[in-house]
């Protein structure tokens, strides 16, 4: 099966080449991840009740397929976020060739529930680049997953990127308590590819026996079942 293609233009050519290209997500696994051990206190424990390991979430897959999950856009420019003595909050960015932050008018978002813990004035981040994907194929924008170090919220969409032909920038909130300077290349939006497709639901009481005794045949591993039997590797390049 030939494989399916996303594509960044530089929304403005002059502009081309002065920032960071998007990359897989895999290559901005956060640090918190990076530490954290596989297993709980250091060592492999196996349970005296079930004989299984100690695991962390270091090896929960669910989480690793979604911290690496799609392509990661980073900011172009070192930005600046400083407050007044009314409260209010400026921003300024190293750079004169490209326009970085915007507002977002507060009358847009006047019934959304914005998180306690961020500022109720809403921005937005320029970004840089014209996202395109084959005809049928539309991307999940989310704030970069498991990275709660951001003093940001990106608002999560989901654009129709096969037929979009612009730029789509990302509305954010800054944390209340922050100050300081978000530097270049720091993730700001994850995105997502995925296939178009009508969907239904059901509620049923029959369990598929088939599944039922794969379950059973994990049941004989000591850890790693979901990887060993269940996970389809996920290929983001």
């Amino acid at each position: 099966m030939k494989t399916k293609a996303i594509k960044f233009i530089p929304s403005n050519y002059v502009e081309s080449g002065i920032f960071e290209s998007p990359k897989p997500a895999l290559k901005f696994i956060p640090e918190w991840y990076k530490k954290q051990n596989k297993y709980t206190g250091g060592e492999k424990v196996l349970s005296k009740e079930t004989g299984n390991p100690n695991h962390t979430i270091k090896a929960c897959m669910p989480v690793f397929d979604m911290i690496t999950a799609g392509y990661i856009i980073t900011l172009p420019a070192d930005v600046h976020f400083s407050r007044d003595e009314n409260g209010s909050i400026n921003t300024t960015w190293a750079t004169n060739s490209l326009k970085v932050i915007e507002s977002h008018p507060n009358p847009q978002y006047d019934q959304f529930n914005i998180p306690p813990e961020y500022d109720p004035v809403g921005f937005k981040f320029i970004n840089p680049w014209i996202i395109q994907t084959p005809n049928g194929y539309s991307c999940m924008l989310i704030t970069p997953t498991y990275r709660d170090d951001l003093p940001f919220y990106s608002l999560p969409a989901v654009v129709d990127t096969d037929e979009h032909p612009v730029s789509i920038n990302f509305p954010f909130f800054i944390r209340k308590d922050f100050e300081g300077i978000i530097p270049m290349g720091t993730p700001i939006m994850q995105i997502i590819p995925f296939k178009r497709e009508e969907w239904q639901h059901e509620v049923i009481e029959d369990h598929d026996e088939s599944l039922l005794k794969k379950w059973k045949m994990a049941e004989g591993k000591i850890g790693n079942r979901y990887k060993t039997f269940f996970r389809s590797t996920k290929v983001w390049k």
